[in-house]
């Protein structure tokens, strides 16, 4: 995502950026990458499935941004927004696939299998429930964070995220952790302090007043 977010923003709004924070995206990427490599399985589809998901995530963030720079609109209202929106735009697709497969299935033996339908059941509308609530929080979040920084240090939060997820699924998996996992974890962690350096000298040097020209007339 930060990869995406640089090049788009450079192609869409001319947006620049320092060579020292061109270069902190180099561990950060590499990073997440080594960190999941001992989980790879290639499947073409699934790799561009996510190559888009990650693409798109980068022009909501790049957009979402400029929406909020440009109508000054509040961040929860511009999220209300667009969720009413993805309600609308998902909502065919929900009944040409979903539905019709819930509609079509057929139904349990009353008799032998009710009891474990109705466990399934609970479990199932549970952890939907816990799911739509953590997802409603990480939007509450996300878009507070967006409000705050840019759409790219945004993204490499996106990523530090990853690696935080990468290390809470090595401990609630009790996956055994390798050597990629380790440098792949520190690598990105180091970029993300890299970059964190070279944001805090582009902000010293904009506060920076420029010289007075005694020459000028």
């Amino acid at each position: 995502m930060p990869l995406f977010t640089v090049i788009l923003s450079r192609l869409l709004f001319s947006e620049r950026h320092s060579t020292q924070t061109y270069v902190s995206l180099i561990p950060i990427i590499l990073g997440v990458t080594i960190a999941t490599v001992t989980e790879f399985n290639f499947d073409a589809l699934g790799l561009a499935s996510a190559l888009l998901a990650t693409l798109g995530f980068s022009l909501q963030n790049i957009f979402s941004k400029s929406v909020l720079k440009q109508t000054g609109v509040h961040h929860f209202q511009l999220l209300q927004t667009l969720a009413q929106l993805s309600l609308l735009l998902f909502v065919p697709f929900w009944v040409i696939f979903d539905l019709r497969s819930l509609l079509t299935t057929p139904p349990f033996d009353p008799d032998h299998a009710h009891h474990t339908q109705s466990i399934l059941t609970s479990s199932v509308l549970l952890l939907l429930f816990l799911d739509g609530l953590l997802n409603f929080l990480q939007n509450i979040l996300a878009f507070s964070v967006l409000n705050l920084v840019t759409p790219l240090t945004y993204s490499v939060a996106n990523a530090t995220k990853r690696i935080f997820i990468i290390s809470l699924s090595i401990l609630f998996f009790r996956n055994a952790v390798s050597i990629a996992n380790i440098v792949g974890i520190s690598l990105a962690i180091s970029g993300v302090l890299l970059y964190n350096r070279a944001k805090h000298l582009e902000r010293r040097l904009a506060t920076k007043l420029p010289l007075h020209n005694n020459n000028y007339i």
